[in-house]
């Protein structure tokens, strides 16, 4: 990828994708920002990064990494300010980002970087903000000056807020947050912004497909199906599509159809009247009536009984439901999302599930990949998972995750999804509160798995299609497409598309700009 004057908005945006990738690639800061300077140093003069914070109350300035050709490391050098350069630092017109050709241009920088990078002579500063409040710096800096443009200050502004969040979590480890508060509300604001979306994590990285699919859908009333494994987190995409509808500050009603038991289906899902049967004291709403307005979220709905489908699809057609006991239809405004991890389809074919409720849901599917298909989300889940698990404890600080321990969460198969990651992460902290955790427990099982795959053989069974054939570069497309999913999108590399199809990799991604693979 080569910038000039004239790049395009789409390489800036794959630019600040992959740097963001890099940033998130592991919960160790020296490790991450390792990755992120091998990465832009192709796309920028720089010869190292370094970050500091700025501390108010101690009238200082703490240097907390830095990373160059030679090294990355954390640090802990503070070097202490006076009045004058703490009300600089204070000032509202600061710019967020800025270039300093010369440091001796800057009074900060020229008192503060050299103590710690005496070969520094030029530096692009990007400040890391939360509201008002100057929470410290990230410098890209150069041994030699006049180096930077503007072109440069383009494709570094974007990752602020990303620096802040990777900031804020390598300081809650060092349980450093209590003298900079105003760093942990960063940390909080950023996790909402930084790949979630709307509560998705992943929604700009192994989501973004599934989070395209709802932005699309998600103000207009069309009814939707959910189809994925049990555990990948089909709720968490019906929250999203709901809050992102314009029916957001409206009921949201989630329905697991398969816990209710058969005989208490209709009452609960369609309410019943005064004396409809024994105990019916007074009319009471059911789960439609109680959405009305809203989004109605009917999860397992695979798990129906055949009388209770008639009732939903009539629900569907005609907007209505009559309660139990009662006579009068009731007129409902109502958005249905559903989702199953069964084959409806081939349960149509069996007769276990009405082909007309079929189509009525199946308007606009929606698959949620597997956890094992978006491995990539991994690292940035456990964050999440680690902070909200860590406040359930009320922890003081977040417990470190060893790179050899994160590669084991990689590598294993997740039958259960996020949901079992979660049970994962809460079982680790259980054993090992102050960390570092440990998920040694999941290393026969990886094992096991990575024999069974050295072992097996899979054959394509062409009894299963139809006389119906397609071109062969389409079937090759499809397939090459799918190993892209079961990766997460990873092409080189152990675990990489490539490896799985037994193909070199130069070739393998010909064969992808012949086919039109993006």
């Amino acid at each position: 990828m080569i910038f000039n004057g004239s790049h395009s908005e789409e390489s800036m945006e794959k630019f600040y994708y992959k740097a963001t990738q890099c940033l998130c690639s592991s919960l160790q800061l020296e490790e991450s920002l390792q990755s992120y300077f091998d990465y832009i140093k192709s796309h920028l003069p720089i010869d190292g990064i370094y970050l500091n914070i700025y501390r108010p109350d101690f009238s200082d300035i703490q240097f907390i990494a830095q990373v160059n050709d030679q090294q990355s490391s954390t640090l802990d050098r503070r070097i202490p300010i006076s009045n004058e350069m703490c009300e600089a630092l204070q000032d509202l017109d600061r710019p967020i980002i800025r270039i300093v050709n010369d440091i001796e241009l800057d009074t900060v920088t020229q008192f503060v970087a050299p103590q710690v990078i005496p070969e520094i002579k030029s530096v692009i500063l990007l400040r890391m903000v939360s509201g008002n409040t100057h929470l410290g710096v990230v410098g890209f800096y150069a041994k030699q000056a006049g180096v930077f443009r503007p072109r440069h200050v383009d494709m570094l502004e974007p990752h602020m807020q990303t620096f802040s969040l990777i900031t804020a979590f390598n300081l809650k480890g060092r349980n450093l947050l209590r003298a900079n508060e105003a760093l942990a509300e960063q940390n909080q604001s950023l996790k909402r912004t930084l790949n979630i979306c709307n509560g998705v994590v992943g929604a700009h990285s192994g989501l973004k497909h599934v989070m395209q699919q709802v932005e699309s859908i998600a103000k207009l009333n069309t009814t939707v199906l959910m189809l994925g494994e049990t555990g990948c987190g089909k709720e968490v995409i019906a929250n999203a599509i709901h809050e992102l509808s314009l029916r957001a500050n409206k009921p949201f009603i989630k329905v697991n159809c398969g816990a209710i038991p058969e005989s208490l289906i209709d009452s609960e899902m369609f309410g019943y009247e005064r004396g409809a049967f024994t105990g019916a004291e007074s009319r009471k709403a059911g789960y439609f009536e109680q959405a009305n307005g809203g989004t109605i979220f009917l999860d397992e709905i695979g798990e129906l009984p055949l009388s209770v489908q008639v009732r939903l699809l009539r629900v569907l057609q005609n907007s209505t439901i009559t309660r139990v006991g009662g006579h009068d239809s009731v007129q409902l405004d109502i958005r249905v999302i559903a989702a199953t991890h069964r084959n409806l389809k081939a349960m149509v074919s069996t007769g276990e599930f009405r082909e007309d409720l079929w189509y009525r849901l199946a308007i606009f599917p929606i698959e949620i990949p597997s956890l094992r298909q978006r491995r990539t989300d991994i690292p940035l889940l456990v964050q999440h998972f680690i902070e909200m698990l860590s406040a359930k404890f009320n922890q003081d600080q977040l417990p470190r995750v060893a790179p050899e321990q994160l590669a084991i969460l990689s590598q294993y198969h997740w039958p259960g999804n996020v949901r079992e990651l979660i049970n994962v992460l809460e079982r680790a902290i259980i054993q090992h509160p102050k960390g570092p955790l440990n998920f040694d427990f999941l290393v026969p099982e990886v094992k096991a798995e990575h024999k069974e795959k050295r072992g097996e053989t899979i054959i394509v069974d062409p009894s299963h299609a139809t006389d119906k054939l397609v071109p062969l570069e389409t079937m090759t497309r499809k397939y090459i497409e799918h190993a892209l999913r079961v990766t997460g999108g990873k092409l080189y590399g152990p675990g990489g598309a490539a490896q799985l199809l037994d193909i070199n990799p130069n070739t393998m991604r010909s064969k992808m700009k012949k086919l039109g693979i993006c």
